[in-house]
């Protein structure tokens, strides 16, 4: 099982709007695609970080290659606005220690 996270730096008056697109992009790939629901949040918005930023979050069972056919009609529409609202964009991969990997790793 692993942890995705998207990650959108902006600017401080394109946070919510980032925010919606980054909601509209998820929920397609959900009702689509079957992925898990992706929590969006914002980081300096309303509370303290060191930068502006809004992320999205969701888990799923392997990593692999997002291939452009299997990418729904509303994520590529949504990608255009969002990809000019953004100053820099990031994904990260997190595997997460389940009790049975963690056994399995530690004996």
């Amino acid at each position: 099982m692993f942890l995705v996270r998207r990650i959108c730096k902006v600017e401080r008056k394109d946070s919510w709007q980032v925010a919606k697109l980054l909601e509209i992009i998820c929920q397609a790939y959900e009702e689509e695609t079957g992925r898990s629901k992706a929590t969006v949040y914002i980081a300096g918005a309303g509370t303290p970080a060191p930068e502006i930023a809004v992320f999205a979050d969701w888990e799923q069972e392997t990593i692999e290659a997002n291939r452009s056919p299997n990418v729904p009609d509303a994520v590529m529409q949504a990608n255009v606005e969002l990809f000019s609202l953004v100053k820099s964009y990031e994904i990260e991969f997190f595997e997460i220690a389940t009790p049975d990997k963690i056994q399995e790793r530690t004996g």
